[in-house]
């Protein structure tokens, strides 16, 4: 019995020492295969640069297995150079030797792979996996996936995000804007604009407002007699960055006591940066006005179009006590400015 025991506890004793060795042999393997990578990194790094910049004309070579380590390397050098010839000579890096690896992770099981991937071909417009992104489309079952799908397909291939646009989706209004941001030019977007759902109508007349894109000027002039409160009210906004002195006439609607006080407000702040001659009837009514998102635009408007000799007349003059009071206060921190 006891000669077991004893051959017992050796054997469990060797087992140990067997599964400590195996262990530092594995650390010491995973060591060198992690030094081995570090060292290929180092030299890709190198390499890819090398051919970015024209010094070198042969393509690097990717090591199997190395992908994710091109990949960061890729992500840094295409961050970091902003000469268009460097990113031609990624992006056709990518396109030859990476669209196997990427094709492979937007069909991975786990989500966040394919959201990287769908970051990644984005950043090196491989238009090539387009076609496959848009089939997924339809049977992503994560909405934070869809969202990402469509854009990812504005920078890669925008006819086919437009076509996604156009159909019944729960994308969000910001999630539309994260995607129609990605176009510098939107002018496939304003063409298709009537056909399109509610958030990308949306968001493109905020885009418009964002970058003061002038040229779609007629789209927001349009718009501002849209019978969707929602887009009247965005085209009403980006009418106040982007209008001219003649489009007074179309805010003069709004500046009635039946307008929502959201159309009231932007009438009011397209005359804040636009002096029409004839506003000041206009404006005065509001100056008094119980909301006061609209009593504010009302004063700022009135100094614009009247000076502070205006604001002075109505804390005299106007039949409103209110107005009176809110403009005589208006006036003693106008002059406090004027003072400093």
């Amino acid at each position: 019995m006891m000669q077991a025991i004893l051959l017992f506890i050796v054997v469990l004793v060797l087992l140990q020492a067997g599964a400590l060795a195996y262990l530092v042999v594995q650390k010491r393997k995973r060591a060198h295969h992690e030094h081995a990578r570090r060292d290929w990194q180092l030299a890709f790094r190198d390499d890819i640069y090398d051919y970015a910049t024209g010094e070198r004309h042969e393509m690097p070579t990717i090591q199997n297995g190395n992908e994710d380590l091109a990949e960061l390397e890729l992500f840094a050098l295409s961050n970091l150079t902003a000469t268009p010839e460097h990113l031609d000579r990624i992006q056709a890096f990518v396109a030859t030797n990476m669209q196997t690896y990427y094709e492979k992770q937007l069909r991975h099981r786990r989500i966040d792979r394919r959201l990287n991937a769908y970051e990644a071909v984005s950043q090196f417009r491989l238009v090539a996996v387009a076609p496959m992104i848009q089939k997924r489309w339809g049977s992503a079952a994560e909405k934070e996936e869809s969202d990402v799908i469509v854009r990812t397909l504005v920078s890669l291939s925008p006819q086919e995000a437009i076509a996604i646009a156009k159909q019944e989706n729960d994308i969000s209004f910001f999630g539309a804007i994260l995607a129609v941001g990605r176009s510098q030019d939107l002018t496939e977007w304003v063409m298709a604009f009537d056909d399109l759902t509610l958030s990308f109508k949306l968001a493109i007349l905020q885009l418009i407002f964002d970058r003061d894109e002038t040229s779609y000027i007629d789209l927001v002039r349009e718009k501002t007699t849209e019978e969707n409160p929602e887009i009247r009210k965005r085209a009403l906004r980006a009418l106040t960055r982007i209008g001219l002195a003649e489009d007074w006439k179309l805010y003069v609607p709004y500046l009635e006591e039946e307008s929502s006080w959201v159309e009231q407000m932007l009438a009011l702040r397209f005359l804040e940066h636009v002096v029409p001659d004839d506003a000041i009837p206009s404006i005065l009514p509001f100056v008094g006005s119980r909301s006061w998102w609209v009593r504010t635009a009302a004063f700022d408007a009135l100094l614009s179009c009247g000076g502070i000799e205006q604001l002075a007349k109505v804390a005299r003059t106007h039949s409103d006590r209110y107005a009176r009071q809110k403009a005589t206060e208006r006036l003693a921190k106008e002059m406090k400015h004027h003072v400093v």
